[in-house]
């Protein structure tokens, strides 16, 4: 509904103005490609557009309340005025800028836009992890995994025997003894993904976890972590740096299995939590990904 307007010391409303927010889907969820080229998905053209008697005269643009970043290109928002508000908005004489006054620009930023903003943030965010989750499937660690192959035999493991295939119950035998324990037991998506396996999401959120894929001590790792998203994904092109860092983590699990008994089966669990924890504090600072769709 148009939102009144009335001036300090005036009798009466002076106008009316209109505020609309629209979440635009994904490029993938349009029924074309040229329906998705129309609606021009990308940074450049989120924020909000000023119209002054249904004529653009400003924007896209934030007005200073915000800037533009990846995760808002999914969101427009319409903003309509008549002369009538041309005072009260201080339009220029060209008719082609306005400027908030500071209750308008207070409301907008604390009332208004806080909603549509967080529901283009999740739908984005959303569309991210399942092009995260595409690229992982798609082969991003079929080195690690040729080269932990290759290496296999020569690492010393414990011995893991599978107690209970439903709940994932596995008995542990290794130089401290024997201990049972729940691991995910999983098969390969791929072939030889045996070692490195990748996953939309894990237990209380962990980056990483022992397990068994194939017959094989391997590790789960989590797409949907901070850490996998600001880090992993800028290098997936990088085999080098991507070995590296799958080859730290099946390490770890690896270690895990050989070196756990019943007093120290809990504070494993617990070291991953807490690393994964404190991994997703320290990305919080890097960069988004650039994705195709941010800068069209």
């Amino acid at each position: 509904a148009p939102i009144q307007v009335e001036f300090d010391g005036r009798e009466g409303i002076a106008g009316e103005f209109v505020i609309r927010a629209f979440v635009l889907p994904r490029r993938e969820e349009f029924s074309s490609d040229d329906e998705a080229r129309r609606a021009r998905i990308g940074n450049e053209y989120q924020g909000i557009y000023v119209y002054r008697e249904n004529r653009l005269i400003y924007g896209p643009d934030w007005l200073g309340i915000f800037q533009k970043e990846p995760h808002g290109s999914l969101l427009r928002v319409e903003f309509s005025f008549d002369h009538r508000l041309d005072e009260a908005f201080h339009v220029d004489i060209k008719k082609s800028q306005i400027s908030l006054n500071e209750d308008l620009y207070n409301w907008l930023a604390s009332d208004f836009l806080p909603a549509p903003r967080r529901a283009a943030d999740e739908r984005y965010r959303q569309g991210r992890k399942k092009k995260i989750q595409e690229q992982a499937a798609g082969g991003a660690h079929d080195s690690s995994n040729r080269s932990i192959g290759n290496r296999e035999k020569e690492v010393d493991q414990a011995r893991v025997e599978v107690v209970n295939e439903q709940t994932g119950e596995v008995e542990v035998t290794n130089d401290s003894g024997r201990v049972r324990m729940k691991l995910r037991l999983s098969k390969a998506n791929r072939p030889g993904e045996v070692y490195i396996q990748p996953v939309g999401e894990l237990e209380d959120g962990l980056l990483w976890a022992p397990a068994i894929i194939d017959g094989h001590q391997g590790v789960t790792l989590n797409t949907g972590h901070p850490y996998y998203h600001r880090v992993y994904v800028p290098n997936l092109s990088s085999g080098v740096t991507v070995q590296g860092m799958d080859s730290l983590l099946w390490a770890l699990a690896i270690a895990e299995l050989k070196v756990t008994n019943e007093a120290t089966l809990r504070y494993f669990r617990e070291l991953r939590y807490e690393i994964s924890r404190i991994l997703r504090l320290l990305v919080e600072d890097l960069p988004e990904p650039r994705d195709s769709d941010d800068h069209q």
